[in-house]
């Protein structure tokens, strides 16, 4: 569904009685920290709890709002193949000294933990099996569609095993070009793409219904599948949160201050944050005031502090899982910033990416900083909309320019606030976009093949 679709989407009621019983198999559960879990945690809000249970193996604590049935996997489901394993058991046994002390700064154990790495590269084999622990699970559950973000060649292996098995109908739902990157160095490379690729168009081509995470994803994965795919990302409840966001775009800091939250992700944004921390460090060196706040959760960059609060002007914070407490943060800073990052290799990963924060960052009215290249999904739709300022240039100048603008205009401020709160209402609201996500699940449980 198109940006256009989506604002004229009309919301559709439905009875409890109209929800199929949803099987999700994914590597992001439900919660409200990550991108995924708040992605489909507000997707799904409303769908009866009963109806939705999840295979899942998130490390990231589950939330029960939504969805309060899980599976959780472990190595009996899926694991390193067996002559790996092997490998991977001999490196444990290096590293653990006599008398069960850890001693992983060893010679023996960094060589070990190097031949495993020169081994696999980003392509470990990884074998999956629908073990009868877990058939048992889901014969209990009785589900009726089974809707899956698909994954790494375990995932979409057992995805298209439960399918089978239970000659369950499937909507697909990828959220990144991962098929561009993955498997691409390692010993195991050829054959685990070869292996992947397989994967896709077995799952892909057997999906009822098929989506992306914004428009350009969907018509590039068009034209790639050759099947149709629609667009579904986050969603905001506009009218909710209408008394927490701002109504004006006075700067209120002193320092003025610039937010970024969310994840931190070496190949998605990390280094374009840091040219962002550079830009303040210079500023504030210059006589210009200006705080920078970063909210990453520990499982989501918050790792790279070290290298991120180089200023005292920049602040490491805890994000918060309560939607209030993030609105309220989010419409307290004086300018948010969206980092994208400029080489190739990020480019080829997140070209189609939406992020998560997108939607909220608009309903907000706080003006937001875009820094990253033309040609990434996030970047073009801020520039051809207009809901944000644009630096596309990786350059210090331009960035320190785009840091005083944010801040300092107050015409581009009051018009990029007020672009921002129109567009989340008109292309992101939860009352078009989570009713139509659920009509098209809905619609994939009873169409008959």
């Amino acid at each position: 569904m198109s940006e256009a679709a989506l604002a004229q989407a009309a919301p559709v009621s439905s009875r409890a009685g109209d929800f199929p019983r949803v099987l999700f198999v994914t590597p992001n559960a439900f919660n409200h920290l990550t991108g995924g879990g708040v992605t489909f945690s507000n997707l799904f809000a409303g769908w009866p709890r009963d109806r939705l249970a999840t295979v899942h193996n998130d490390p990231v604590p589950t939330s029960d709002d939504v969805c309060e049935r899980y599976f959780v996997l472990g190595g009996d489901e899926i694991d390193l193949f067996a002559p790996l394993r092997i490998v991977r058991a001999l490196r444990d046994r290096s590293v653990a000294r006599p008398g069960g002390e850890a001693g992983s700064g060893s010679a023996g154990a960094g060589e070990s933990r190097g031949l495993l790495a020169r081994l696999h590269g980003d392509s470990a084999p990884q074998r999956a099996r629908l073990t009868a622990t877990l058939a048992r699970w889901i014969e209990a559950f009785r589900p009726q569609l089974l809707y899956s973000i698909l994954g790494s060649n375990a995932f979409m292996t057992l995805t298209a095993d439960i399918r089978r098995k239970f000659a369950l109908p499937m909507v697909v739902h990828l959220m990144d070009d991962y098929p561009s990157i993955n498997h691409r160095r390692g010993l195991f490379a050829p054959i685990e793409r070869r292996r992947m690729l397989r994967l896709l168009a077995d799952n892909i081509g057997a999906a009822r219904t098929r989506m992306g995470i914004c428009t350009e994803m969907c018509d590039a994965f068009s034209a790639r599948y050759g099947q149709a795919f629609a667009a579904y990302q986050n969603c905001v409840d506009v009218e909710r949160w209408r008394p927490v966001v701002r109504t004006d775009s006075a700067v209120r800091g002193h320092p003025p201050r610039l937010l970024y939250f969310g994840s931190i992700i070496r190949n998605a944004q990390f280094g374009s944050l840091v040219d962002l921390c550079r830009s303040v460090a210079r500023l504030n060196a210059a006589g210009l005031r200006v705080a920078l706040d970063i909210a990453a959760p520990p499982l989501g960059g918050a790792a790279f502090g070290d290298l991120l609060a180089i200023d005292p002007a920049i602040r490491l914070i805890a994000p918060t899982e309560d939607d209030t407490e993030y609105f309220a943060t989010l419409a307290g800073a004086d300018a948010l910033v969206l980092p994208v990052n400029h080489d190739a290799d990020s480019v080829d990963h997140i070209r189609f990416s939406m992020p998560t924060k997108v939607p909220a960052y608009m309903a907000s009215g706080t003006p937001i900083l875009v820094y990253g290249p033309r040609g990434v999904a996030q970047v073009d739709y801020a520039a051809r909309a207009g809901w944000g300022l644009v630096v596309s240039a990786r350059d210090d100048a331009a960035l320190d320019d785009g840091v005083r603008r944010i801040l300092a205009d107050a015409d581009l401020r009051e018009a990029l606030r007020r672009r921002a709160q129109a567009l989340a209402g008109a292309n992101h609201d939860s009352l078009r976009v989570r009713t139509a996500f659920q009509d098209a699940l809905k619609q994939a449980a009873r169409t008959e093949s």
